[in-house]
């Protein structure tokens, strides 16, 4: 069966470039913002009903400590990716998947409730990095997404194909199995 590609890739090369691509796009956005969302004096008062000014401004002042656990975690699901990759696990795939999606969601709001904070220059150089890393992962999440899905096509073939293997066996028997070292003697005599 001959492997299909896309621009000249395999999923799985998509995808482990994916990964990639989401170390190497978080790393560019923590050094970006850094700059950009550390605010001191920021003070918020919390109340159960966090009205809409009052919230934004929790984001405003917080904002560059969820930029930091959000870069944390989808470093460590980039992780995860490439251990899906390697052992074909498909629900780290899919939790990658889902993770992106929720980072990206995330980085969004920020983006819109910090917005104001900066001048007009480096607002269009915030908003084309959010969108340019959006689209990049959107391209590089169909790789993921083709992987996942050939991925779980393999691994529900072979456990189809482990049930409906039959071992015939006397009554009572239990399978006898050579030794080690009976085995190596065996295949040098």
């Amino acid at each position: 069966m001959k492997r299909q590609r896309w621009s000249g890739m395999t999923a799985r090369m998509g995808t482990v470039l994916s990964g990639a691509f989401t170390i190497m796009s978080t790393n560019l956005y923590l050094i970006f913002e850094q700059r950009q969302l550390r605010t001191g004096n920021c003070t918020v008062n919390l109340r159960d009903n966090l009205t809409h000014n009052e919230f934004q401004q929790l984001v405003r002042c917080w904002g560059w400590e969820l930029v930091c656990l959000l870069s944390v975690v989808s470093l460590a699901a980039s992780g995860l990716l490439f251990y899906s990759v390697y052992a074909q696990v498909y629900r780290g795939l899919l939790l990658y998947l889902g993770w992106v999606l929720v980072y990206e969601g995330a980085s969004l709001g920020i983006q819109v409730l910090t917005n104001h904070l900066s001048p007009t220059e480096v607002r269009v150089l915030r908003w084309f990095g959010w969108v340019a890393r959006a689209v990049t992962h959107c391209y590089w999440l169909f790789f993921v997404t083709i992987y996942t899905q050939i991925v779980y096509k393999s691994q529900n073939q072979g456990n189809i194909l482990s049930y409906n293997r039959r071992i015939s066996m006397g009554a009572g028997e239990a399978p006898r199995r050579k030794s080690k070292i009976l085995s190596f003697a065996q295949h040098y005599e």
